[in-house]
């Protein structure tokens, strides 16, 4: 199986104007978290009873309100694609752990941090991974248990180490999101270094491919699918109009 890296130009467009209609590629949406509070009522309204006990879990506001507009706004996303109300779509784990949707087979992936979420769509398995750039944080622990040596190598030797090792670690966990595999023992052996690389097993798919791209300035992010759909990436942004024309449409 064949598995390439690559990273897009920087600089990546977010189009205000999703297309919702069935995606025939990869479809990646943005919702800040911060600039989309005011939604906060009508996202409320949209979740199951079990999805706001876990919302009112975090204590912390800006944790709630991470979880609860992301949550709300995966069923938007959804039943926009679907043609379907987005407060009574059903959420199961399939056989691999991985969420899926009982009512399509419409594959998509959920990633946050700090003020972004990051929503994956596709007809395919995908997986999507955003994290916040943390230069506090010690990487250098993760190195031998996490990377190859070819890996590790480029991390130290990189101007800016704790960027690199973001920048591999999120298309190493986009990968293992899109495949059902899970971060374990198995997440040295997962390339993650800009090139094609073989892997003996990962599934049914007979070629991967995982791009970083531009999120916001300080956050690294990555995009895993199957490798025929690499050349139909499309970044779409929640912002306050789209928004409100969801939960508009929700409300009828």
């Amino acid at each position: 199986m064949l598995l390439t890296c690559s990273t897009r130009p920087a600089g990546e467009r977010w189009s205000a104007h999703p297309d919702f209609r069935w995606p025939a590629a990869v479809a990646v949406f943005r919702l800040p978290v911060a600039a989309s509070q005011s939604f906060a009522p009508q996202a409320a309204a949209l979740l199951q009873a079990d999805e706001l006990r876990r919302a009112h879990r975090y204590h912390r506001p800006a944790d709630y309100h991470r979880f609860l507009l992301g949550r709300a706004a995966q069923r938007l996303v959804l039943g926009a694609y679907l043609g379907l109300p987005p407060a009574g779509l059903h959420f199961e784990l399939g056989a691999d752990k991985k969420p899926r949707l009982r009512e399509a087979p419409l594959h998509y992936n959920v990633s946050h941090a700090g003020d972004w979420v990051l929503l994956a769509m596709a007809g395919a398995e995908v997986g999507v991974d955003v994290e916040r750039l943390d230069s506090q944080f010690a990487f250098e622990e993760l190195l031998d248990y996490s990377f190859s040596p070819p890996e590790k190598a480029f991390i130290e030797r990189s101007p800016v180490p704790h960027h690199a090792f973001y920048q591999l670690w999120t298309r190493k966990e986009a990968f293992v999101k899109a495949t059902g595999r899970g971060i374990d023992a198995e997440f040295s052996q997962v390339p993650a270094l800009v090139g094609e690389h073989r892997l003996a097993d990962f599934g049914p798919v007979p070629g991967w491919a995982v791009s970083s791209f531009e999120v916001a300035a300080g956050y690294a992010a990555a995009v895993a699918h199957p490798a025929p759909l690499a050349g139909a990436l499309h970044f779409y942004d929640l912002g306050g109009a789209v928004l409100g024309e969801l939960y508009a449409a929700a409300r009828r």
